[in-house]
Protein backbone atom coordinates (compact mmCIF):
# COMPACT_ATOMS: atom_id res chain seq x y z
CA UNK A 1 0.00 0.00 0.00
CA UNK A 2 1.32 3.41 -0.96
CA UNK A 3 -0.10 5.48 1.89
CA UNK A 4 -2.31 3.29 4.10
CA UNK A 5 -5.03 4.62 6.32
CA UNK A 6 -5.56 3.14 9.77
CA UNK A 7 -8.88 2.06 11.21
CA UNK A 8 -9.05 1.07 14.88
CA UNK A 9 -10.96 -2.20 15.21
CA UNK A 10 -11.04 -4.16 18.47
CA UNK A 11 -7.52 -3.39 19.60
CA UNK A 12 -5.70 -3.24 16.27
CA UNK A 13 -5.05 -0.47 13.77
CA UNK A 14 -6.18 -2.14 10.55
CA UNK A 15 -4.21 -0.75 7.60
CA UNK A 16 -6.23 -0.21 4.44
CA UNK A 17 -6.26 1.79 1.23
CA UNK A 18 -8.97 2.96 -1.16
CA UNK A 19 -8.49 3.67 -4.85
CA UNK A 20 -10.88 4.67 -7.58
CA UNK A 21 -14.52 5.67 -7.67
CA UNK A 22 -17.72 3.75 -8.10
CA UNK A 23 -19.32 0.75 -6.39
CA UNK A 24 -17.11 -0.58 -3.57
CA UNK A 25 -15.08 -3.75 -4.11
CA UNK A 26 -13.24 -5.32 -1.16
CA UNK A 27 -10.22 -7.59 -1.75
CA UNK A 28 -9.35 -10.09 1.03
CA UNK A 29 -5.92 -11.72 0.80
CA UNK A 30 -4.98 -15.27 1.71
CA UNK A 31 -2.74 -16.71 4.42
CA UNK A 32 0.80 -15.37 4.33
CA UNK A 33 0.00 -12.52 1.97
CA UNK A 34 -0.93 -8.90 2.56
CA UNK A 35 -2.67 -6.13 0.64
CA UNK A 36 0.30 -5.74 -1.71
CA UNK A 37 -0.48 -9.15 -3.22
CA UNK A 38 -3.24 -7.39 -5.18
CA UNK A 39 -0.94 -4.78 -6.77
CA UNK A 40 -1.11 -6.43 -10.18
CA UNK A 41 -4.92 -6.25 -10.40
CA UNK A 42 -5.93 -3.07 -8.56
CA UNK A 43 -5.39 -0.72 -11.51
CA UNK A 44 -7.47 -2.94 -13.77
CA UNK A 45 -10.30 -3.12 -11.25
CA UNK A 46 -10.22 0.66 -10.79
CA UNK A 47 -10.33 1.08 -14.58
CA UNK A 48 -13.40 -1.19 -14.59
CA UNK A 49 -15.21 1.40 -12.47
CA UNK A 50 -14.76 0.13 -8.91
CA UNK A 51 -13.76 1.84 -5.70
CA UNK A 52 -11.24 -0.78 -4.65
CA UNK A 53 -10.57 -1.35 -0.95
CA UNK A 54 -7.53 -3.42 0.05
CA UNK A 55 -6.31 -4.09 3.57
CA UNK A 56 -3.75 -6.02 5.58
CA UNK A 57 -5.57 -8.61 7.65
CA UNK A 58 -4.97 -8.55 11.38
CA UNK A 59 -1.41 -9.76 12.01
CA UNK A 60 -0.21 -9.11 8.45
CA UNK A 61 1.73 -6.25 6.90
CA UNK A 62 1.02 -2.95 8.64
CA UNK A 63 -1.86 -4.36 10.73
CA UNK A 64 0.39 -5.38 13.61
CA UNK A 65 -1.08 -8.05 15.90
CA UNK A 66 -0.08 -11.49 17.20
CA UNK A 67 -1.03 -14.40 14.90
CA UNK A 68 -4.74 -15.21 14.76
CA UNK A 69 -5.80 -18.87 14.65
CA UNK A 70 -9.56 -18.36 14.36
CA UNK A 71 -10.62 -16.87 11.05
CA UNK A 72 -13.90 -15.76 12.59
CA UNK A 73 -11.84 -12.89 13.98
CA UNK A 74 -10.93 -11.95 10.40
CA UNK A 75 -14.61 -12.12 9.41
CA UNK A 76 -15.44 -9.64 12.17
CA UNK A 77 -12.65 -7.33 11.00
CA UNK A 78 -13.86 -7.41 7.39
CA UNK A 79 -17.42 -6.66 8.51
CA UNK A 80 -16.27 -3.70 10.62
CA UNK A 81 -14.19 -2.37 7.74
CA UNK A 82 -17.12 -2.51 5.32
CA UNK A 83 -19.50 -0.88 7.79
CA UNK A 84 -17.18 2.06 8.33
CA UNK A 85 -15.61 2.49 4.91
CA UNK A 86 -17.73 1.03 2.09
CA UNK A 87 -20.86 3.16 2.60
CA UNK A 88 -23.07 0.40 1.26
CA UNK A 89 -23.02 -3.24 0.16
CA UNK A 90 -19.80 -4.20 -1.62
CA UNK A 91 -18.60 -6.77 -4.08
CA UNK A 92 -16.30 -8.97 -1.99
CA UNK A 93 -13.41 -10.87 -3.56
CA UNK A 94 -11.54 -13.38 -1.40
CA UNK A 95 -8.54 -15.44 -2.45
CA UNK A 96 -7.55 -18.72 -0.75
CA UNK A 97 -8.15 -18.37 3.02
CA UNK A 98 -9.49 -14.93 2.16
CA UNK A 99 -12.19 -16.77 0.23
CA UNK A 100 -13.20 -18.60 3.40
CA UNK A 101 -13.34 -15.26 5.20
CA UNK A 102 -15.47 -13.86 2.38
CA UNK A 103 -17.85 -16.82 2.63
CA UNK A 104 -18.14 -16.32 6.38
CA UNK A 105 -18.69 -12.59 5.90
CA UNK A 106 -21.46 -13.14 3.35
CA UNK A 107 -23.19 -15.80 5.44
CA UNK A 108 -23.00 -13.77 8.65
CA UNK A 109 -23.46 -10.25 7.30
CA UNK A 110 -25.52 -10.52 4.10
CA UNK A 111 -26.49 -6.86 4.28
CA UNK A 112 -22.85 -5.87 3.66
CA UNK A 113 -22.29 -7.93 0.51
CA UNK A 114 -23.72 -7.19 -2.93
CA UNK A 115 -21.85 -9.95 -4.74
CA UNK A 116 -19.33 -12.63 -3.72
CA UNK A 117 -16.32 -13.82 -5.73
CA UNK A 118 -14.11 -16.52 -4.24
CA UNK A 119 -10.79 -17.63 -5.72
CA UNK A 120 -9.97 -21.16 -4.60
CA UNK A 121 -11.05 -21.11 -0.95
CA UNK A 122 -10.01 -24.29 0.95
CA UNK A 123 -13.54 -24.48 2.37
CA UNK A 124 -13.95 -27.63 4.51
CA UNK A 125 -10.84 -29.15 2.92
CA UNK A 126 -10.99 -32.81 1.92
CA UNK A 127 -11.96 -35.87 3.89
CA UNK A 128 -9.11 -38.07 2.69
CA UNK A 129 -5.46 -37.05 2.49
CA UNK A 130 -3.56 -37.82 -0.70
CA UNK A 131 0.09 -38.93 -0.77
CA UNK A 132 1.13 -35.42 -1.86
CA UNK A 133 -0.72 -33.89 1.09
CA UNK A 134 0.87 -36.33 3.52
CA UNK A 135 4.34 -35.66 2.14
CA UNK A 136 3.83 -31.91 2.42
CA UNK A 137 2.48 -32.27 5.95
CA UNK A 138 5.54 -34.30 6.90
CA UNK A 139 7.83 -31.58 5.54
CA UNK A 140 5.91 -28.86 7.39
CA UNK A 141 5.92 -30.81 10.65
CA UNK A 142 9.61 -31.69 10.48
CA UNK A 143 10.62 -28.10 9.75
CA UNK A 144 8.45 -26.86 12.63
CA UNK A 145 10.03 -29.33 15.03
CA UNK A 146 13.44 -28.04 13.96
CA UNK A 147 12.34 -24.46 14.59
CA UNK A 148 12.57 -23.53 10.90
CA UNK A 149 9.40 -21.52 10.41
CA UNK A 150 10.16 -20.18 6.95
CA UNK A 151 11.06 -23.65 5.71
CA UNK A 152 7.79 -24.99 7.11
CA UNK A 153 5.76 -22.20 5.52
CA UNK A 154 7.60 -22.73 2.23
CA UNK A 155 6.65 -26.42 2.22
CA UNK A 156 3.01 -25.43 2.68
CA UNK A 157 3.12 -22.83 -0.10
CA UNK A 158 4.81 -25.25 -2.50
CA UNK A 159 2.04 -27.75 -1.83
CA UNK A 160 -0.71 -25.16 -2.33
CA UNK A 161 0.73 -23.31 -5.32
CA UNK A 162 3.03 -25.92 -6.84
CA UNK A 163 5.87 -24.70 -9.08
CA UNK A 164 4.20 -21.27 -9.31
CA UNK A 165 5.46 -20.45 -5.82
CA UNK A 166 9.10 -20.63 -6.90
CA UNK A 167 8.44 -18.71 -10.12
CA UNK A 168 6.38 -15.97 -8.44
CA UNK A 169 8.01 -12.54 -8.14
CA UNK A 170 10.73 -12.57 -5.51
CA UNK A 171 9.05 -9.82 -3.48
CA UNK A 172 5.84 -11.84 -3.27
CA UNK A 173 7.71 -14.94 -2.07
CA UNK A 174 9.53 -12.86 0.53
CA UNK A 175 6.26 -11.41 1.80
CA UNK A 176 4.68 -14.85 2.08
CA UNK A 177 7.63 -16.30 3.98
CA UNK A 178 7.96 -13.24 6.23
CA UNK A 179 4.56 -14.16 7.67
CA UNK A 180 5.57 -17.75 8.44
CA UNK A 181 4.57 -17.45 12.10
CA UNK A 182 1.07 -16.31 11.15
CA UNK A 183 0.68 -18.99 8.50
CA UNK A 184 1.69 -21.79 10.85
CA UNK A 185 -0.74 -20.51 13.48
CA UNK A 186 -3.56 -20.60 10.92
CA UNK A 187 -2.68 -24.17 9.95
CA UNK A 188 -3.05 -25.35 13.54
CA UNK A 189 -5.02 -27.50 14.26
CA UNK A 190 -6.13 -28.00 10.64
CA UNK A 191 -3.33 -28.50 8.10
CA UNK A 192 -3.61 -26.80 4.71
CA UNK A 193 -5.70 -23.85 5.75
CA UNK A 194 -8.37 -23.15 8.30
CA UNK A 195 -11.24 -25.06 6.75
CA UNK A 196 -14.11 -23.10 8.28
CA UNK A 197 -15.75 -26.27 9.53
CA UNK A 198 -17.70 -24.16 12.02
CA UNK A 199 -19.66 -22.78 9.04
CA UNK A 200 -21.96 -25.57 7.79
CA UNK A 201 -22.59 -26.00 4.10
CA UNK A 202 -26.26 -25.26 4.73
CA UNK A 203 -25.29 -21.66 5.52
CA UNK A 204 -23.65 -21.40 2.10
CA UNK A 205 -26.84 -22.71 0.49
CA UNK A 206 -28.70 -19.87 2.21
CA UNK A 207 -26.57 -17.16 0.58
CA UNK A 208 -28.80 -15.10 -1.69
CA UNK A 209 -26.28 -12.85 -3.43
CA UNK A 210 -24.61 -13.92 -6.70
CA UNK A 211 -21.56 -16.13 -6.08
CA UNK A 212 -18.71 -16.80 -8.53
CA UNK A 213 -15.94 -19.36 -7.98
CA UNK A 214 -12.64 -18.66 -9.78
CA UNK A 215 -10.39 -21.67 -10.38
CA UNK A 216 -6.89 -21.91 -11.84
CA UNK A 217 -6.61 -24.45 -14.65
CA UNK A 218 -3.19 -25.52 -13.33
CA UNK A 219 -4.11 -25.49 -9.64
CA UNK A 220 -3.60 -28.26 -7.13
CA UNK A 221 -6.38 -30.87 -7.60
CA UNK A 222 -7.32 -30.18 -3.96
CA UNK A 223 -8.98 -26.92 -5.03
CA UNK A 224 -10.81 -28.62 -7.90
CA UNK A 225 -12.24 -31.04 -5.35
CA UNK A 226 -13.41 -28.17 -3.13
CA UNK A 227 -14.95 -26.50 -6.17
CA UNK A 228 -16.87 -29.60 -7.21
CA UNK A 229 -18.27 -30.11 -3.73
CA UNK A 230 -19.46 -26.52 -3.44
CA UNK A 231 -21.05 -26.50 -6.89
CA UNK A 232 -22.83 -29.80 -6.21
CA UNK A 233 -24.23 -28.33 -3.01
CA UNK A 234 -25.05 -24.93 -4.50
CA UNK A 235 -25.70 -25.30 -8.25
CA UNK A 236 -26.37 -21.56 -8.62
CA UNK A 237 -22.66 -20.85 -8.08
CA UNK A 238 -21.18 -19.42 -11.26
CA UNK A 239 -17.75 -20.82 -12.19
CA UNK A 240 -14.81 -19.61 -14.25
CA UNK A 241 -11.52 -21.37 -14.93
CA UNK A 242 -8.52 -19.14 -15.61
CA UNK A 243 -6.20 -20.73 -18.15
CA UNK A 244 -2.52 -20.87 -17.30
CA UNK A 245 -3.11 -20.02 -13.64
CA UNK A 246 -2.20 -21.93 -10.50
CA UNK A 247 -3.48 -21.20 -7.00
CA UNK A 248 -1.79 -17.78 -7.38
CA UNK A 249 -4.44 -16.77 -9.90
CA UNK A 250 -4.13 -13.01 -9.55
CA UNK A 251 -0.33 -13.20 -9.87
CA UNK A 252 -0.09 -15.80 -12.64
CA UNK A 253 -2.73 -14.18 -14.87
CA UNK A 254 -3.62 -10.69 -13.60
CA UNK A 255 -5.38 -9.53 -16.77
CA UNK A 256 -7.48 -12.68 -16.96
CA UNK A 257 -8.26 -12.35 -13.25
CA UNK A 258 -9.50 -8.78 -13.71
CA UNK A 259 -11.55 -9.83 -16.73
CA UNK A 260 -13.13 -12.66 -14.72
CA UNK A 261 -14.03 -10.28 -11.90
CA UNK A 262 -15.53 -7.85 -14.41
CA UNK A 263 -17.69 -10.62 -15.88
CA UNK A 264 -18.79 -11.68 -12.41
CA UNK A 265 -19.82 -8.15 -11.50
CA UNK A 266 -21.95 -7.83 -14.62
CA UNK A 267 -23.40 -11.35 -14.69
CA UNK A 268 -27.04 -12.23 -14.17
CA UNK A 269 -27.85 -11.49 -10.52
CA UNK A 270 -30.57 -14.16 -10.25
CA UNK A 271 -29.20 -16.77 -7.82
CA UNK A 272 -32.30 -18.95 -7.97
CA UNK A 273 -31.47 -20.51 -11.34
CA UNK A 274 -28.40 -22.18 -12.73
CA UNK A 275 -26.29 -19.56 -14.52
CA UNK A 276 -25.20 -20.24 -18.07
CA UNK A 277 -21.52 -21.21 -18.23
CA UNK A 278 -19.13 -18.61 -19.56
CA UNK A 279 -17.77 -19.72 -22.96
CA UNK A 280 -14.47 -21.53 -22.58
CA UNK A 281 -14.70 -21.71 -18.80
CA UNK A 282 -16.45 -25.01 -18.13
CA UNK A 283 -14.69 -26.45 -15.06
CA UNK A 284 -15.45 -30.00 -16.16
CA UNK A 285 -13.20 -29.50 -19.17
CA UNK A 286 -10.31 -28.38 -16.98
CA UNK A 287 -10.72 -30.70 -14.01
CA UNK A 288 -7.56 -32.39 -12.82
CA UNK A 289 -9.38 -35.22 -11.11
CA UNK A 290 -10.49 -36.03 -7.60
CA UNK A 291 -8.26 -35.78 -4.58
Amino acid sequence: MRDPLLLRIDGVDLAYEERGHGPPLLLIHGSGAQAATWDGVVDGLVAAGHRVIVYDRRGYGASAHPPVRDHRRHVADAAALLKRVAEGPATVVGWSAGGNIALGLTAGHPELVRRLIVAEPPFHGTRLATPSMLRALARVTLARLRGRREEAAGAFFRWAAGPAFDTAPRRERERLLSHARNVLAELDPHPYGVMFEHLPLSRIRDIRVPVTFLLGAESNPFFHKVHRRLVRAVPAIRSEVIDGASHLLHIDAPEAFVAAVRRATTADTDTDTDPAPTPGTDPAQNDQGAV
